[in-house]
C-alpha cells in the first residue's frame, strides 16, 4: 500500500503494487526433516523446528505518468482584484506538467500563506478534485476554499495560566512592547509568529499564544462580518523564575587532555517584574592537576533599554573574573593568567522576516589582566618579562545574517557573519599598557541540498578568513591577549591537525602554535549523506566526507596559497535539537612544513 501511495503521488495513477512470497527450499527440507523426526519421538524430547526462510519480491507496473491538463482554484471569486492577481500570477502547476502532491500541497499553502497576511485568518481549503482522465494520461485539478471573513486587529488583552499565578506576572508594557500588531490594521500571520517568538525571547514564560476574540462575531451573518475588528487576546503561562542549578564540567582541552570540573549557577528571570534576567555562576576545573581553573561571573540583562523603550534592544551588563594556571608535569609553572572583565552590550535583531536571523551584538569592554609565562626549556623556569599587566578598553561588534532552512541543522541556505574587536590604544589607567589592535573576522557558509528527498544529500562550503593588525606591532606590551589570537587545527579547524598546532612562523621555537598567530584562512567542503532512508522518511545520522584547507600565519608572515595544509577526512554526524554531534577522521593529505 504504501508503494502504491508513494507511485500515485508521483503522477503515476496506473501504477499497479503486487507481491508474491518464494519460500525457501533448503529451509523448507530442513522443517520437514525436522518434522519427521519429532513424529517419531514421544513430546518430551522433541527438538524445536527452524524458521522457513521467505523472499518477499515486489512487482510494480508504473505505467505512464499523467499530466496536468488544468488547475483551478474555486471559492476566490469575491476577493478583492489585488488579492486575486496574486493568487494566479505564480501559480507553481504548469499545463503539461507531471501531476505532483507535493506541488498540489504547495500551491495550498501559497494561497493561505498570501491571504493570511491580508486579513484572512480563518481560511480553510474544503477540498481537493483531481479527476483522471484515463484516456489522455491526465487530470485535472480544483482546490475549494473556504476564505472566511477578512478582519482587522483590534486592541489586546493578557491572560495569564491561573494554575501557574504562583510564579508572578510581568508588567503589561513590557509585553505590548513585544507584540507587532498594530489596531486598525489588516490581520498579518507573520505579525502573529512575530509577536510570539518576542515574547518567547524574554525567557520569562514557559508558554506564549496569540488569538483573536471571535466573540464579536456573535450575532452578525456571515455576510457581515467582513471588516470586523477584533481584539487580541495575549495567552501567557509563568515560568518559574528561581533556578539554582549544579553541573558537572568535562571535555578535552586544547592539548586533547581531560577535563573535569564543577560548577553551579542562580539565576533569577524576572527580577523586577519587568522580565529582567539576573544570572551568577561559578566553576572550578581541578583536573587535569597540571591545569587548574577558577571563574566567577554574573550577567544582568535587561529586555529593552529603560529609557529609551526599544523593542528588542536588550541592555546586558557583565562582570566577571577567571584565574587559570598551567603547570609542567614535574610542576613547575608555566602560566598563570588572572583576569577582571565588565562589559555592556545588546543584542539588536535586525529582522522581522521570520524566515531570517539577523542579529548586531555591540559591546564595550573593560578588561584588567595580569600574566606570567615561564620557558620550561631553561632550568628553573625562566620568566618571560616582558608580559606586563594590562588594562584593556575593547569595542566590539558581531553582526549574522541567516537565511538557512534550520539554525543548528542546515540543508539548504547561506549564513553571513562578520566580527570586528577594536581594542582603543590611547586609553590608559594607572600607567598601565594597554592592547592596541583591529581585528577583523568575516565567515560565509553555503548549503545546498541536492537528494530528491529532502536532507538527504547535503553539500556545504566554508570560507573563513581574519586578519589582526597591531597599532604597536613592535611592543610586546600592547600585543593582543593570546586567547584572542587565531588558532590552525582541531575538529572545528583543519581536521588533520591536532588542536593549536598550525602556524607559520619565522620564529622556530618548540610550541609556539599554543600560543595562536595573527592572520588566518580556511575553507571546507563537506558531502553528506543520510543513512537508512526509507520512502516517508530519513535517518538523522549522515557520513560525511571533507576536505579542509588554510593556516595560520605570525604577524611578519604573509597569507600564501603555499603555506596551506590540505586534510582529506570522513566521520559520522548525528542531528539533535540542540545541533550535530561529530565523529569525524581527518588525514593530511598535504602539510607544507612536514618538519
Amino acid at each position: 500500500m504504501r508503494l502504491f501511495v508513494y507511485y500515485r503521488n508521483k503522477g503515476y495513477f496506473d501504477a499497479h503494487v503486487s507481491y508474491s512470497l518464494h519460500e525457501s527450499k533448503q529451509s523448507s527440507e530442513e522443517w520437514q526433516k525436522v518434522s519427521e523426526k519429532n513424529n517419531r519421538l514421544p513430546p518430551t524430547n522433541r527438538v524445536p523446528y527452524p524458521s522457513v526462510e521467505d523472499t518477499v519480491v515486489f512487482h510494480i507496473k508504473e505505467g505512464k505518468p499523467y499530466k496536468v491538463a488544468g488547475f483551478t482554484f474555486e471559492g476566490f471569486e469575491k476577493l478583492p482584484m489585488d488579492l486575486q492577481t496574486k493568487l494566479t500570477e505564480n501559480i507553481g502547476i504548469k499545463q503539461n506538467s507531471q501531476y505532483s502532491e507535493e506541488a498540489v500541497i504547495r500551491e495550498s499553502v501559497r494561497a493561505k500563506e498570501i491571504l493570511s497576511e491580508s486579513g484572512y485568518p480563518f481560511l480553510s481549503l474544503i477540498y481537493t478534485d483531481v479527476p483522471e482522465d484515463t484516456l489522455r494520461k491526465t487530470v485535472t485539478i480544483s482546490l475549494k476554499f473556504k476564505t472566511g471573513p477578512r478582519v482587522r486587529v483590534g486592541g489586546s488583552k493578557i491572560i495569564y495560566d491561573t494554575a501557574y499565578s504562583k510564579y508572578g506576572y510581568v508588567e503589561d508594557q513590557v509585553i505590548r512592547r513585544q507584540i507587532s500588531m498594530d489596531s486598525g490594521t489588516w490581520y498579518k500571520n507573520s505579525n502573529t509568529i512575530i509577536s510570539q517568538r518576542d515574547l518567547g525571547r524574554l525567557g520569562t514564560f514557559q508558554y506564549q499564544s496569540i488569538t483573536l476574540d471571535t466573540s464579536a462575531f456573535a450575532g452578525l451573518p456571515d455576510s457581515a462580518r467582513d471588516g470586523t475588528i477584533l481584539p487580541v487576546i495575549i495567552n501567557l503561562r509563568m515560568r518559574n523564575s528561581i533556578e539554582i542549578v549544579g553541573y558537572p564540567i568535562f571535555g578535552v582541552n586544547s592539548f586533547y587532555q581531560f577535563i573535569l570540573g564543577l560548577g553551579a549557577s542562580y539565576s533569577n528571570h524576572n527580577v523586577g517584574n519587568v522580565a529582567d534576567n539576573f544570572t551568577t555562576q561559578a566553576s572550578y576545573q581541578f583536573y587535569p592537576i597540571t591545569e587548574h581553573r577558577v571563574a566567577l561571573g554574573s550577567e544582568f540583562t535587561f529586555p529593552s533599554f529603560p529609557i529609551f523603550s526599544w523593542k528588542n534592544v536588550p541592555l546586558i551588563l557583565s562582570g566577571n573574573f577567571t584565574y587559570s594556571d598551567q603547570h609542567s608535569s614535574s610542576g613547575a609553572l608555566q602560566y598563570l593568567e588572572r583576569t577582571g572583565n565588565l562589559s555592556a552590550g545588546t543584542n539588536v535583531q535586525l529582522s522581522s522576516d521570520p524566515s531570517l536571523i539577523a542579529s548586531w551584538s555591540p559591546k564595550g569592554l573593560l578588561q584588567y589582566i595580569t600574566r606570567d609565562y615561564r620557558d620550561s626549556s631553561i632550568f628553573g623556569g625562566h620568566v618571560d618579562t616582558t608580559i606586563k599587566p594590562q588594562f584593556n578598553v575593547i569595542g566590539s561588534s558581531d553582526i549574522s545574517y541567516n537565511w538557512t532552512n534550520d539554525p543548528l541543522n542546515p540543508s539548504r541556505g547561506t549564513y553571513v557573519s562578520w566580527s570586528l574587536q577594536y581594542a582603543v590604544p590611547w586609553f590608559s589607567f594607572q600607567a598601565l599598557p594597554s592592547a592596541a589592535y583591529l581585528k577583523n573576522t568575516l565567515q560565509f557558509k553555503e548549503f545546498f541540498d541536492l537528494g530528491s528527498i529532502p536532507g538527504r544529500s547535503i553539500l556545504g562550503f566554508r570560507i573563513m578568513g581574519g586578519l589582526i593588525a597591531l597599532t604597536y606591532p613592535n611592543e610586546p606590551t600592547r600585543d593582543i591577549l593570546i586567547e584572542n589570537r587565531y588558532y590552525g587545527g582541531g575538529a572545528n579547524s583543519l581536521r588533520g591537525w591536532d588542536a593549536r598546532t598550525l602556524l607559520v612562523s619565522n620564529n622556530t621555537t618548540p610550541g609556539l602554535p599554543q600560543f595562536g598567530g595573527y592572520k588566518m584562512f580556511e575553507t571546507n567542503l563537506e558531502w553528506r549523506y543520510a543513512l537508512f532512508n526509507d520512502l516517508s522518511d530519513f535517518s538523522p545520522v549522515h557520513l560525511g566526507i571533507f576536505i579542509d584547507a588554510g593556516n595560520v600565519s605570525d604577524k611578519n608572515v604573509p597569507v600564501a596559497l603555499r603555506n596551506f595544509a590540505i586534510a582529506l577526512g570522513t566521520g559520522l554526524r548525528y542531528n539533535t535539537i540542540i545541533g550535530a554531534v561529530r565523529i569525524d577522521f581527518g588525514f593530511k593529505l598535504y602539510d607544507p612544513y612536514p618538519r
